[in-house]
């Protein structure tokens, strides 16, 4: 298999930094399968690390400007870790929601970098789960978490706290948070500007299990999930507590479940290969895709519904902000 890498000294649709794509690349450079070539008309695919921006209906012609992807759509796939992802190019994605998801262009892949190094290392002290479930976070990104807050801060049974940072956590913070996790028995993992949070893999990191209430939120392939996660609904939040307590004998087996598979599936010695095995294979199976085709996807109402970009969306878009303005 022929791949181009399509970095920023190729495309300025690509990440500057391109630190996963550099990793991908090392990793299928020891494939013998795989052949780096430097001709887009001579590869059977071009992986890009897309450039973290906002991305609207605008940016399908950003992609048709782009003398490469232009031309080779059909060959294209993306590393992407965006919240607010379009599904717009074929490829790897951690935060693609279910309604955007199509298993035969998409792969879901949990987040390869996290912000918290602490995490990963084995804290001086760490006290033991007192909590049935905590949570920390930010309010803003999303109704949801505001709710939590609402129904549970006054529950002694919960350890909530909230925050202003935005991935600019100050080190006393970052270890606060690693503590809260592990002072509970189930980490709450609510939906946040997208399904997936980086909690819900930290949570398998730290040995805790997992409540995702994401309703749009797609696992990625590998772990057996529903052996060390708990998935509950966002319109029953009100009902939260009464759920974690009946599954509270539990919660030490899942919480040990959930390590087990990020040992095995997630963590630094093993993820580099995960994503390359999850892009080959995407590669494989899209081997018969056309630029005609490709494009047409692009255009297609059903892309364009999904991501709020039909003109009957973007007025009525239009109409709510003005509203909210006033």
């Amino acid at each position: 298999m022929k791949l181009l890498y399509l970095d920023s000294s190729i495309s300025r649709l690509a990440d500057p930094k391109g630190e996963v794509l550099k990793a991908i690349k090392m990793e299928l450079g020891y494939r013998e399968e795989v052949q780096e070539v430097f001709s887009p008309e001579m590869a059977d695919a071009i992986i890009i690390q897309e450039r973290s921006s906002f991305k609207n209906f605008r940016y399908r012609s950003e992609l048709l400007a782009d003398p490469v992807i232009s031309e080779f759509p059909h060959k294209v796939f993306t590393l992407n870790s965006e919240d607010s992802a379009t599904g717009l190019l074929k490829g790897l994605y951690t935060s693609l929601p279910r309604e955007r998801f199509n298993s035969t262009e998409n792969a879901i892949v949990p987040f390869m970098q996290f912000p918290n190094e602490y995490v990963f290392e084995r804290l001086d002290e760490v006290p033991g789960a007192k909590y049935l479930a905590s949570w920390r976070g930010n309010v803003k990104s999303n109704k949801l978490r505001r709710k939590l807050l609402e129904l549970y801060q006054d529950d002694n049974r919960f350890l909530l706290e909230t925050t202003n940072s935005w991935l600019n956590h100050s080190e006393s913070e970052k270890r606060a948070y690693v503590r809260l996790i592990l002072q509970s028995k189930f980490s709450l993992c609510p939906a946040g500007w997208a399904p997936v949070s980086f909690r819900i893999y930290e949570s398998m990191a730290l040995g805790r299990c997992p409540v995702i209430i994401a309703d749009s939120y797609v696992p990625p392939a590998g772990p057996e999930w529903e052996k060390f996660s708990l998935f509950f609904p966002e319109r029953k939040i009100n009902r939260l507590a009464s759920f974690l307590k009946e599954n509270e004998y539990r919660a030490e087996d899942l919480g040990k479940k959930a390590f087990e598979a990020w040992e095995k599936y997630f963590n630094s010695d093993c993820i580099t290969k995960y994503y390359a095995d999850a892009v080959l294979a995407l590669i494989k199976s899209n081997s018969e895709l056309s630029r005609a085709r490709e494009i047409e996807r692009w255009n297609s109402l059903k892309l364009q519904w999904e991501n709020g970009w039909t003109i009957p969306q973007r007025a009525l878009n239009k109409i709510r902000n003005l509203k909210a303005f006033f």
